[in-house]
């Protein structure tokens, strides 16, 4: 499953990489609400990304660090691909990911995807709704809304 995970990571940053466009990223951050199953808690958190533009597919490929703001605390490490905003949704995206996370209650790192959607609220602000599912034993699923600010 990882050597699958990585190839299809590998062929897709490759494929991608003579379309992103040089200069082009772009560093946002968020904070919100953050939800977990495995212990059950409720706090904040907060995640950082950097993006870049693929003009060649109407895509961005992104790095996402989340941080919980909880008393179990961990982290999860994503790489994603987002659909860009456009037609008529008003700027809206979809988007998945996988990483590395240590979102469960027994602090053991693995495998962790995730799947989010956004939508513009005000300049360079995005209301985001994000879940990540673990995938190692006792692996969480963890949820977060909150505001995205684009610099």
């Amino acid at each position: 499953m990882k050597r699958a995970l990585l190839t299809i990571a590998f062929v897709a940053v490759a494929f991608a990489a003579g379309g992103v466009r040089a200069g082009a990223a772009q560093l946002s951050a968020a904070g919100g609400g953050f939800l977990t199953g495995s212990p059950s808690q409720a706090g904040a958190a907060v995640l950082v990304s950097s993006a870049a533009s693929v003009p060649a597919i109407p895509v961005a490929l992104q790095a996402t660090l989340l941080v919980p703001l909880t008393p179990h605390g961990g982290y999860a490490v994503t790489g994603e691909v987002r659909g860009l905003s456009g037609g008529g949704f008003g700027g809206a995206y979809i988007g998945v990911g996988a990483g590395i996370a240590d979102l469960s209650a027994n602090h053991t790192p693995g495998p962790v995807f995730t799947a989010f959607v956004g939508k513009p609220i005000a300049p360079n602000s995005t209301l985001e709704l994000r879940i990540y599912q673990g995938t190692q034993a006792g692996g969480a699923t963890s949820g977060f809304v909150g505001i995205r600010f684009s610099f």
